[in-house]
């Protein structure tokens, strides 16, 4: 039963209790009132009778009799009553009311208001009398006072219940529009909220409904993040009680330890497997300790060993009481296989690049040697085959001749020399710089080549690097040329060098940019004879904390990017 109904329906029944008690007040003054009429009549008539016979004594002539006839009658009808006078020879008359013409009121009525009288008996002379009531037109009257009286509260009634509906229905509203919006959210929709209510106690509720939705609607919301971070993340996390067994477990967790049991729930976290510290962990669960990365190994689904962090956390109710302990396990077998690949891959840098200054500086001996020793005995060989074809030339021809053919080879072994030295470390590099070295390797490229088209480009300051920065700068340079004249095909190259500032990492980069025109190629994992020189050329950049990226597809050229950053160790 709806609070309308229940409204309605109290009113109704107190409206009409109210009725009913009223109308049970007005019966029993109205019995009261007929009763004391009645016996006041009836003492009244009694005294107004005897009056009217002192004096007088009670005979049958006619004018005495006529006399008290007509005031018994009259006596009778006026004041309702039933009149008999005797005298000694038995009834002398007698006086009735007077038949009421109105509307006769209903039985049970009479029966409730009419009056218990005695009769009222008086003796005077040799006669008596004897008054009874007949109280049924004072009842009649009342009758039609208290249906009078019921007709207007019925009628009051009525319309004091209309009025009631319409106003607890008006008072209600805001109720119906409270319980759409509870319904709404016991369907899901938190957005919905209340209007301002004219009466202040509803908009007190409705503010702190709205209050209630938006907070519930928030923490709903941090919920489902919360929900949808611990289903998708990669680390497993559980909630255990006191006693370590799993309460709860999101995916990860179920995938982590599948081929142990299905069904996680219940389980004993302590005895899944742990092949390290497993007393410890054990301890852990037991007391709810607080943990950080307590590194252990566990049997994953692959059959590996695999390393886990291990951290956990009290699970604490609302009134700061600790229920249990949430645990996260983090599988970081990969992560420590990168950090070995990693830690490798420094140490293969660090020992290229210690062979690279090894093969420097091996390149650098050789060619001084190539030019202190071989080249001294070349030209020494040389001046003397020269003396011998001097002095002979007019009286031992044959000797001439081979002096001649001395100073030819000396002459083809000298130049020979001189590329191998220049090959294996270019002299103006260290008398000229880089700048020029690049202006010569290029001219020189342009004259074994005359068919490929050199474009050279530098800007910045490129005369303040170390040593290793412009052998590295050199050989990048040297081996893209040499890949390219040999495998490309080209007609075009473009080879850019320049010093600027890079606004990302706050300092200067050396930008080393090469690019052809030529049939280009599939990039690799740097394994054939083409690609072990973009390996060397990768490595070196690396080396020096730089970046390589290349950039090919068949019949399109290829582009080679090379970043390397100019710290204080990579200039003078």
């Amino acid at each position: 039963m709806s609070l309308k109904v229940k409204v309605h329906l109290f009113f109704a029944v107190l409206l009409l209790s109210s009725v009913l008690a009223s109308t049970g007040v007005l019966v029993s003054n109205a019995r009261q009132s007929v009763k004391l009429e009645m016996e006041d009549t009836m003492a009244a008539a009694a005294r107004l009778i005897t009056v009217s016979l002192s004096g007088i004594s009670l005979n049958r002539e006619q004018g005495v009799y006529e006399h008290l006839q007509d005031l018994v009658k009259a006596l009778g009808e006026i004041r309702s009553l039933h009149i008999l006078l005797f005298d000694s020879k038995g009834l002398l008359f007698e006086g009735e009311p007077q038949e009421d013409m109105g509307a006769k009121p209903p039985e049970w009525f009479v029966k409730i208001l009419f009056p218990k009288v005695i009769p009222l008996t008086k003796q005077f002379g040799t006669g008596h009398m004897v008054i009874y009531a007949a109280p049924l037109q004072e009842i009649g009257d009342r009758w039609r006072d208290l249906r009078g009286i019921l007709e207007l509260g019925i009628g009051i009634f009525i319309f004091v219940g209309l009025f009631l509906y319409w106003g607890v229905g008006w008072l209600l509203r805001p109720l119906d529009r409270l319980l759409a919006a509870l319904s709404g959210f016991e369907r899901g929709d938190l957005h919905l909220r209340l209007p301002s209510f004219s009466l202040a106690e509803m908009n007190q509720i409705s503010q702190t409904f709205n209050r209630m939705g938006q907070t519930l609607e928030l923490s709903i919301e941090e919920n489902r993040r919360l929900a949808t971070l611990v289903k998708q993340t990669g680390d497993a996390i559980l909630s255990l009680d006191h006693a370590g067994n799993i309460t709860f477990c999101n995916p990860a967790a179920e995938r982590l330890f599948h081929h142990q049991t299905t069904l996680l729930v219940g389980e004993a976290l302590a005895n899944l497997g742990f092949t390290e510290h497993r007393s410890r962990i054990a301890e852990i669960l037991e007391n709810c300790e607080t943990v950080e990365n307590l590194e252990t190994s566990l049997p994953l689904p692959d059959g590996r060993i695999g390393s886990i962090l291990f951290s956990t956390v009290p699970l604490l109710d609302t009134d700061e009481t600790v229920r249990g302990v949430i645990c996260t396990l983090r599988n970081i077998t990969e992560h420590k296989q990168a950090e070995a690949a990693e830690s490798q891959l420094r140490e293969t840098r660090l020992l290229t690049h210690h062979m690279a200054e090894a093969q420097e500086e091996e390149r650098r001996h050789l060619a001084r040697e190539l030019h202190d020793e071989l080249g001294q005995c070349l030209t020494a060989i040389k001046t003397d085959a020269v003396l011998i074809r001097n002095r002979s030339e007019t009286t031992e021809p044959k000797v001439y001749r081979s002096a001649q053919a001395i100073i030819d080879v000396a002459s083809h072994i000298y130049d020979v020399v001189h590329n191998m030295i220049t090959r294996l470390r270019p002299s103006p590099l260290d008398d000229l710089g880089l700048i020029a070295t690049l202006q010569e390797c290029i001219s020189a490229w342009r004259k074994r080549q005359p068919n490929i088209s050199f474009s050279l480009n530098v800007s910045g300051q490129l005369d303040h690097l170390n040593e290793m920065m412009n052998m590295t700068v050199f050989r990048v340079v040297q081996e893209a040329i040499t890949n390219a004249v040999r495998h490309a095909d080209a007609s075009e190259m473009i080879i850019a060098v320049n010093n600027q500032f890079d606004d990302k990492l706050q300092q200067n980069q050396l930008i080393i940019d090469i690019s052809d025109n030529g049939k280009g190629m599939e990039i690799q994992d740097f394994h054939s004879d083409v690609d072990f020189g973009l390996l060397g050329m990768r490595e070196r950049a690396h080396s020096l904390g730089g970046t390589f990226k290349l950039v090919s597809s068949l019949g399109a050229g290829l582009k080679i990017h090379v970043a390397i950053p100019l710290g204080a160790d990579k200039i003078v």
